[in-house]
């Protein structure tokens, strides 16, 4: 029996749910938005429960005390634009409906998910109490200048085959450029695109995301939301953050 429930609403995206089992916490449950890969695009509402997160939920439902919300994709879209912009609407949707905890809302996903988990990080940085992205890519400037005060933990294979690990690279330059304090990122040097099987399911991680939390919406805000880019500054050096495994 699936640990879900899906959700088909009309002129929104089809999404999953898992809502964990026992007693809500004080303060409500932590929050956790997934964003897919490519390959789980459609309408069926349930594929994006396949990849990733979903798998290891089903595996170890007690280390992800948490609701987690999957919207999916449809095909032909990527996480940009509309589509984003309808998972951040369900994300409030969820908060109302159900006793979540605003100061532990989580962000993360996958491949064309990863870059998702950039773009809507970037949108909204005052929004999650932590991101982590997965092999995925995004736009260094707009990083630098929004994710300067966010608990981020970035993860890529260096033999990633799909999309190269020097994005991630570019990122976390982006992030020490930016004088992140709470920038990770966790290089690991034989792993592939499908690195998301291990970082699901490292401990490690997980302690960590559910520690992070927001003491008000404003500790979040990158200083840097309206300065314009140093014409000195490059991305591309910096070793600061990085964990190789």
């Amino acid at each position: 029996m699936s640990p879900f429930a899906f959700h088909k609403p009309r002129a929104q995206l089809p999404y999953a749910l898992y809502l964990p089992e026992g007693q809500v916490p004080r303060g409500g449950w932590p929050l956790v938005l997934f964003l897919h890969g490519s390959g789980e695009r459609g309408r069926d509402g349930r594929r994006q429960t396949t990849v990733g997160l979903g798998p290891a939920i089903q595996e170890n439902p007690r280390r992800w005390p948490s609701v987690v919300l999957m919207p999916q994709c449809p095909k032909e879209e990527q996480w940009v634009g509309e589509p984003l912009e309808q998972a951040y609407q369900l994300l409030a949707e969820v908060e109302r409906t159900y006793q979540t905890n605003p100061r532990r809302v989580y962000l993360t996903g996958l491949s064309m998910g990863g870059y998702g988990s950039w773009n809507l990080g970037c949108l909204y940085p005052q929004r999650f109490a932590a991101i982590a992205p997965i092999c995925g890519a995004g736009n260094p400037f707009k990083v630098w200048q929004r994710l300067g005060g966010v608990p981020i933990w970035n993860f890529h294979g260096a033999a990633d085959e799909v999309v190269p690990v020097s994005f991630s690279r570019a990122l976390a330059d982006a992030l020490a450029k930016a004088g992140n304090p709470y920038a990770r990122f966790t290089e690991y040097p034989t792993e592939r695109h499908d690195v998301w099987n291990r970082v699901y399911r490292e401990a490690e991680f997980i302690r960590w995301l559910f520690a992070q939390k927001k003491t008000s919406p404003q500790n979040f805000l990158s200083a840097r939301s309206s300065k314009p880019l140093p014409a000195k500054a490059r991305f591309g050096s910096s070793q600061a953050g990085r964990v190789k495994r």
